[in-house]
């Protein structure tokens, strides 16, 4: 594990994270309803079904559909686990406890709040005690992000590449006008965007310096004062990517990850088998990557309707619209509530571990 690291300049505004989280939530609250409100007009007028007919759920298969609960529990473990080894880096002494406490606590935010708003939750939290600060936390959640994007969508290049899809694809989603043929397009454009970043993210580290002069140089044209805050803001950023230097952190971390999206697509392989649609793996993955990138979308609360709109557009590349809506209903429907479930759960796995004493 790499030694401690000097916390560099004194924590300017952006560091402090005083600010609470509910400021000014209001606003955001409205329009993410005003958002969600919409996405619901969507799926009825595309004859998209919110929740599938009471005899479907009725036959809904219970062994596959707890077979996908424990993948995904499987998988919240691991990806909570890992970001231990992201803090560990820049604050030894913080109990992984209190770590993966935080990170339960973030990601059930990110999924039940508002316009992906509890993205901050978690460096907000984590900086309480002064170390690390908000925004080496920050850096640290942004290289995780990064990382996950780059996975899951290399994951669905792959899987879109090797899966038979539907030929020629629907130029609409249900009676939406919506062309699924942009989705593979859409995929492709964000693998690029997220090696793109995962190359810009390794450059900034390792040149930090030189960008920190460079940064102190040009807005010391304008203020001093505020070129070592910006200077001072980078390097804070540039700590929270302290597992690089370390090959057995950054392994772990990358093998954590790997596992963790391999038990989603396992997770969706399962359920889309155990509901009668005869999904390859390769399938599989390719709906979790879509899933994955459309609750990439700034959405009501819960993420409700870019969640079902992803699902319903994932599958129409695969299978006719008449299972699309009718079996695929089930899917959509079953994924949702799961991860509706089992994030509302971790808020007081969160709580629970930041609340254990020492032993």
């Amino acid at each position: 594990m790499p030694s401690e690291i000097p916390d560099g300049p004194a924590p300017g505004p952006a560091d402090d994270a005083t600010k609470p989280l509910h400021s000014g939530a209001l606003p955001r609250v409205i329009a993410s309803l005003v958002i969600g409100g919409g996405f619901l007009w969507l799926l009825m007028r595309g004859g998209l079904p919110l929740v599938p007919p009471k005899e479907a759920l009725a036959q809904l298969p219970v062994a596959h559909v707890l077979g996908f609960c424990v993948l995904l529990m499987i998988g919240i473990g691991l990806r909570t686990h890992r970001w231990t080894y992201l803090i560990k880096p820049i604050a030894p002494e913080m109990p992984a406890r209190r770590i993966m406490g935080v990170c339960m606590l973030g990601f059930a935010a990110v999924f039940l709040a508002p316009l992906r708003t509890g993205e901050l939750v978690r460096p907000y939290l984590i900086s309480q005690g002064g170390k690390p600060t908000f925004m080496q936390a920050t850096g640290s959640v942004a290289a995780e992000r990064i990382v996950d994007g780059l996975m899951v969508t290399f994951f669905t290049f792959v899987a879109l590449s090797v899966a038979t899809k539907i030929s020629p694809l629907p130029s609409q989603l249900g009676d939406l006008p919506l062309p699924v043929a942009a989705v593979p397009a859409a995929a492709y454009g964000a693998l690029i965007l997220f090696s793109c970043a995962f190359a810009g993210m390794t450059a900034f580290y390792f040149a930090r310096r030189l960008a920190g002069r460079v940064t102190r140089k040009v807005v010391g044209l304008v203020s001093t004062r505020a070129a070592e805050f910006a200077a001072g803001t980078l390097e804070r950023l540039a700590d929270g990517l302290a597992f690089f230097p370390s090959r057995s952190t950054l392994l772990r971390f990358m093998g954590s990850t790997l596992l963790y999206w391999t038990c989603n697509i396992l997770s969706q392989w399962v359920l889309l088998r155990g509901l009668g649609l005869p999904a390859s793996l390769a399938q599989a993955a390719a709906c979790m990557g879509i899933q994955g990138l459309g609750s990439l979308v700034p959405a009501g609360p819960g993420m409700f309707g870019a969640f079902q709109i992803a699902g319903f557009s994932a599958l129409a590349m695969f299978f006719p619209m008449e299972q699309v809506t009718t079996v695929g209903a089930s899917f959509v429907f079953v994924t949702y509530t799961v991860n509706l479930v089992l994030n509302s759960l971790q808020v007081l796995g969160g709580f629970w571990l930041m609340a254990k004493p020492k032993s």
